[in-house]
């Protein structure tokens, strides 16, 4: 049974988000952000008898689950169709298994966690980023920021998470200019994901990437909790493979 989340249900909705780390935290740091008021952001759980079997965040057309394998697929692509998704974030399984029921495009790679020893290791470079400049490094780097972000709204939405202690954004500097940024996206108690990681394309091939992902990865050690990530796809894994992430199941995302 799907429902809409209420107060009542917030409980059902936070385990729901333990079924799977990253997709669960963006979606349980969603609901800290915004909380239920807000239109920009609805949530729903999915329950199984009594236990919360996948927790839901849908925003902009984009549907986050995060859920175990008792989670049925029929009322999700119900929500799919009612609501007009047209892209939709959640296990490799779960991803096929909506895709045979709505069609659609999918891609595939691999969540990572952290296994890797402590950093010894110092980032004067690495400072608490510039929205301004932060963004025009993610719009030269993918071409998903420069098709999908403008930046008004994309500053609004992280300036609140960023106020409210909900997500970090850092730059790396190279003789005084941020060439590179990344970020920890979302938390919660277990875990922080990184996310958004990029660097300008003529600064690239210098290591810099990793850098920052090894910033971010200390950065998340701190507090301690488990650095989590997803690969873009599996070249990027092998990357993040030399320092010290290990794949730990597949994702997928269905473009409807």
């Amino acid at each position: 049974m799907l429902i809409p989340l209420t107060a009542a249900e917030i409980p059902a909705f936070t385990a729901g988000c333990t079924r799977e780390h990253v997709f669960g935290s963006k979606a349980l740091t969603a609901l800290r952000a915004y909380g239920l008021g807000d239109p920009r952001a609805r949530f729903f759980v999915c329950m199984k008898g009594h236990e919360p079997a996948a927790s839901l965040y849908l925003s902009g057309g984009v549907l986050v689950i995060s859920s175990d394998d008792r989670a049925d697929p029929a009322p999700i692509a119900d929500l799919v169709r009612r609501e007009n998704v047209t892209e939709v974030d959640t296990n490799w399984q779960q991803c096929q298994a909506l895709q045979a029921m709505l069609g659609g495009t999918t891609e595939s790679s691999y969540y990572m966690v952290y296994r890797g020893p402590a950093f010894d290791e110092d980032f004067p470079d690495i400072q608490p980023g510039e929205l301004p400049a932060v963004f025009s490094i993610l719009q030269q780097s993918h071409a998903y920021y420069r098709t999908h972000l403008h930046f008004e709204s994309w500053a609004a939405d992280l300036s609140q998470r960023l106020d409210r202690g909900l997500t970090e954004v850092y730059q790396l500097m190279l003789d005084g200019t941020p060439v590179g940024t990344g970020c920890i996206a979302s938390e919660d108690d277990e875990c922080g994901v990184i996310a958004a990681v990029a660097v300008l394309p003529e600064y690239r091939h210098r290591g810099l990437g990793a850098r920052i992902s090894r910033f971010l990865t200390r950065r998340i050690r701190e507090k301690g909790k488990t650095p989590r990530l997803i690969a873009g796809y599996d070249a990027v894994a092998e990357l993040y493979r030399q320092i010290g992430f290990a794949p730990c199941g597949r994702w997928g995302e269905l473009y409807l």
